[in-house]
């Protein structure tokens, strides 16, 4: 039926249109729905062409839809011109929703300008207009400094001008905004593109670091997070990626591309040839198009932006009314031209969501002039324009048909891309008459692509990260590796930085670690500071009491104190000696009662897969299952470790019927040697003065505490061996309150001897139960364990009247005396006063002074792995490892012996689990006045002449060894 002429329908008979329309700029929630659309040509006279085009305007923005309406009597006479007015429109906030960043055309402002520039160039040496603007003016100045010297007779400078400009102008390149973007506004909206997403990955990182990590990376990670989230705000708020977000003209088909980076495209677009081709102009035209599109495509890329999630509505190009001299008519075949084009044989631009209407009279010719009217439509030139060239199937040569397959797959990718057919056309004049179907409804904005989902999401996370790093705080006692456990311990390695017992008030008697743990940290700083080589020591043991304990005297800590205390004289006395290599300390806190000994050495054995100076571990003085695990956990690094006190018999003793650990060498004498003497004493009268028939033995039951139980049964065996009638009763107990009812039964019928199996934590119930319920005159006989307990109380045991105690110390100044070895004497004995008055103080009370006999174990331990480390260290020639300190302890060669604080030290073989041979064994009293006098010395104490003592048969004292 023919159209109406010059009717205008009403917007309900026009239903059918806009429902057209909408489907048109409606986008697919999914991106592989997505296709170019096709161009809507309006067929009718000029008053209906424009009552639609102002209806679909205003139906866009009442949903503030993106929309930009070029009128039939534009003032843009060209491309560049309708471009810009486009631009203009597609960016205002009438064109997004509320919440929602505007559309944005950094390419096209990009080209927009160059013309602008080149224009200007064009006209030659002329002024500005006289009411140019700012940014016109700073145009005609940029042309003159880039067109005369000096710069412009350089083309470095010419690049160095034109970014510097590039740069100082940031994203509004081309600065003709009525109102432009304030820098706020701006950062605001890159703002809700980055922050959101970029707090919340930084969040998640930072807890995850804290729970894998510790506490030091987590704040690592999201400073650095943090900074580099504001980094690439403020970058893209102040354009600092200069023309690095411009190298995509570098990469199209237009103009000359002759060019060496987008500086010199730039430049190239700018200076005017001496002879251009004819259809410059309109390459640059097609340029101006491209970069349009592409700023669209860019604008609703689906990526990490909710944004470009949230635009459901495709940007629409209405032209109201086209006529044949109209800039919209280029516009279009450029925009289909731009499309189609492939780029010598290159990719196909792909989609771009650009949705054109135009209104045209079927009767307007294709061109102005007398003859025009004659001659072909315009709504045909149109057509022509977006008509998808396919092939028409002629038949081929047979030297032809091997391209024939190319062709054809060509042919489908362009279908593929451009559509079999781009274009509508709906005569809005003719009306059928009858029922139209209302509009369909359109589709909403997805919920999830709300603009303040994004922040409440960044902040639900960085709450939850926030709520997370807060536990972790809790876990941590510092942020360098040291953490907090269930009980409130703090476990971890330290250089002597972290003082553990800091926080604590002195609670526990903590603090009374800290001025060791500084000249420790004093001596790793000068280490430091040499520059030269070194060896790290690291030292694991119970540097903590245990929290569940109030009494700060029932849990003592003068053992660990006094082997710092000795790894700090060992460490001092081999740095002044050593011209080249030093000594470093680490010391290692595997919780009261070892008990997070496995958790510390997998630290330990961690830093030694990291830093290969790490060349042994030094300490587990307590036999405990947890010392067992730690030393098969670090057997598995192939360290090397040198126990202090240890005696457990099978301390070291690998899974699996592997034997003892290669690795593992012993100090301590073991508990079947120690069992051996103690009964023989006993036994034979040394203890007391009095040869003892029947003995009550006392033992902690704890079944991860391995020493006491094996100890007790060692000396069960021994004793009965020397005493065939004799009689041992061994009684348990599981705690302090246990102890003082075993204790107050055992007192009912007195044995000729205790002997003490338990732990120095409850020697003082022991004794103060036996005080006030056996009679006056008991022995007690006991172990090394208590060292540390008579190190803190000897003036107190030596007032006691109701009992006299005997202990088994493994080293003591005591035995250094005349009486035993002659005029020899011990290095570590003479500095030790010193030493002590120098990191305790000199005035310090007993019970803050260390145990000297660990002091002297430690210092054996380090001195013994200084020693060798600095033979490996000449031997080599470089820097001491892990492996080679092993070979050494391991195979020592021939070469005097080294003669420790606490004996000869030579080591036995791996099947012996590494003891010292002919380790000495002390007996030692407490006198009245809290001295402390040593009874017997068996073992080699010193090379040479050593007084004799009364021993067990076999394990007397020795004469020179030879080797």
């Amino acid at each position: 039926m023919p159209g109406d002429g010059d009717r205008i329908l009403s917007e309900d008979r026009l239903r059918g249109v806009l429902d057209l329309f909408e489907r048109l700029r409606e986008r697919p929630p999914w991106r592989w729905r997505e296709r170019l659309r096709p161009l809507l040509l309006l067929l009718g006279p000029a008053g209906p062409a424009a009552h639609v085009a102002e209806m679909l305007k205003n139906r866009c923005e009442q949903e503030r839809a993106p929309v930009s309406h070029i009128a039939a009597d534009t003032p843009a006479t060209d491309v560049a011109g309708v471009l810009r007015e486009a631009k203009r429109e597609l960016s205002q906030p009438s064109s997004r929703a509320r919440g929602e960043p505007a559309l944005r055309f950094p390419l096209l402002e990009m080209a927009l300008w160059l013309r602008d520039l080149r224009e200007i160039r064009l006209a030659g040496d002329q002024s500005p207009p006289r009411y140019a603007s700012p940014s016109e003016r700073e145009n005609f100045q940029l042309v003159r400094r880039l067109t005369h010297p000096p710069v412009g007779d350089n083309e470095n400078a010419r690049r160095r001008e034109l970014n510097r400009v590039i740069r100082r102008r940031g994203r509004d390149v081309l600065r003709d905004l009525e109102e432009p973007r304030s820098r706020t506004a701006t950062f605001l909206s890159f703002l809700e593109q980055i922050a959101p997403i970029g707090v919340a990955v930084v969040a998640l990182i930072s807890a995850g670091t804290a729970a894998a990590l510790d506490l030091a990376s987590a704040v690592l990670a999201a400073v650095v997070g943090l900074a580099f989230v504001t980094v690439q705000i403020v970058a893209r708020t102040r354009g600092w990626y200069g023309v690095r977000r411009f190298g995509w003209f570098v990469g199209q088909p237009y103009l000359q591309r002759d060019s060496t980076g987008f500086l010199g495209f730039a430049l190239n677009v700018f200076d005017p040839r001496p002879v251009e081709p004819d259809d410059h102009a309109e390459q640059l035209d097609l340029l101006l198009v491209a970069a349009f599109l592409e700023d669209l495509r860019r604008n609703y890329r689906r990526d990490y932006r909710r944004a470009a999630w949230a635009r459901v509505r495709y940007p629409v190009l209405i032209f109201e009314h086209l006529a044949p001299g109209h800039p919209g008519v280029r516009v279009i075949e450029y925009i289909e031209h731009v499309r189609a084009d492939s780029g010598d044989g290159a990719a196909l631009p792909g989609f771009d969501p650009l949705v054109v209407t135009a209104g045209v009279d079927p009767a307007t010719p294709a061109e102005d002039g007398p003859s025009a009217a004659s001659g072909p439509r315009l709504v045909d030139r149109l057509a022509q324009a977006v008509r998808v060239d396919l092939w028409s199937g002629e038949p081929q040569s047979v030297f032809a048909a091997r391209a024939l397959w190319d062709r054809y797959w060509r042919e489908q990718r362009r279908v593929g891309v451009l559509g079999s057919r781009r274009e509508l056309r709906v005569d809005i004049t003719r009306d059928p008459g009858g029922d139209i179907p209302p509009v369909r409804p359109v589709r909403r904005r997805p919920r999830l692509t709300h603009p303040a989902l994004p922040w409440i999401v960044m902040v639900a996370v960085a709450a939850a990260s926030i709520t997370v790093i807060s536990v972790q705080v809790d876990r941590y006692c510092s942020p360098f590796g040291i953490k907090r456990t269930a009980s409130g311990e703090c476990i971890g390695i330290t250089d002597g930085s972290f003082k553990f017992g800091e926080a604590s008030d002195g609670e526990n008697n903590d603090n009374r670690l800290s001025s060791v743990l500084g000249r420790l940290k004093k001596q790793n700083d000068a280490v430091a500071r040499s520059g030269k080589p070194h060896a790290t020591i690291v030292y694991l043991g119970p540097i903590t009491a245990d929290p569940a304990i109030q009494n700060r005297q029932l849990d003592l800590l003068a053992g660990a104190e006094g082997e710092l205390v000795g790894l700090a004289m060992a460490q001092e006395e081999f740095n002044a000696a050593s011209q080249s290599l030093r000594m470093r300390v680490l010391v290692a806190n595997a919780g009261a009662r070892f008990q997070h000994a496995r958790q510390v050495a997998e630290q330990i054995r961690g830093l030694a897969l990291k830093d290969r100076s790490v060349v042994a571990v030094v300490g587990f003085e307590q036999s405990r299952a947890e010392t067992q695990d730690a030393i098969k956990v670090l057997s598995k690094s192939a360290l090397p470790m040198v126990g202090t006190a240890n005696s457990y018999n099978e301390t070291g003793m690998l899974d699996h019927d592997a034997g003892f650990s290669p690795y593992y060498f012993r100090l301590a004498p073991p508990n079947r040697r120690l069992a051996q003497h103690a009964a023989y004493w006993a036994s034979h009268g040394q203890v007391g003065g009095k040869r003892a028939r029947t003995v009550d033995v006392i033992y902690n039951a704890d079944p991860h505490d391995l020493y006491s139980r094996d100890l007790a049964s060692s000396f069960k065996s021994s004793f009965t061996g020397y005493v065939k009638d004799g009689q041992v009763v061994v009684r348990d107990y599981d705690s302090p309150g246990n102890l003082g009812k075993t204790v107050h039964e055992l007192c009912q019928k007195p044995p000729d001897l205790f002997y003490y199996a338990g732990r120095s934590d409850e020697f003082r119930t022991f004794t103060n139960v036996l005080q006030h319920t056996c009679p006056s005159g008991q022995i007690v006989l006991a172990d090394d364990e208590i060292a540390k307990y008579v190190s803190d109380n000897a003036p107190q045991i030596g007032k006691v009247a109701t009992f006299r105690l005997f202990y088994m110390p493994l080293a003591a100044h005591e035995a250094w005396t005349d009486a035993w070895v002659g005029d020899r004497r011990n290095v570590f004995f003479n500095a030790y006063p010193g030493a002590v008055d120098s990191i305790i103080g000199r005035n310090a009370p007993r019970d803050l002074r260390p145990s000297e006999t660990r002091a002297a174990v430690s210092y054996d331990a380090a001195s013994v792995i200084g020693f060798v480390a600095g033979q490996v260290f000449t031997a080599q020639a470089a820097p001491p490892t892990a492996g080679g300190v092993f070979a050494a302890l391991d195979d020592p060669g021939e070469g005097p012996l080294w003669n420790g604080a606490s004996g000869v030290l030579q080591f036995t073989g791996r099947d012996d689990g590494h003891v010292v041979e002919d380790k000495p064994v002390l007996l030692a009293t407490v006198r009245a006045g809290g001295a402390v006098e040593v009874k017997e010395v068996c073992g080699r104490l010193v090379t040479g002449h050593q007084a004799r003592a009364d021993c067990p048969a076999g394990d007397g004292t020795p004469s020179e060894p030879s080797r």
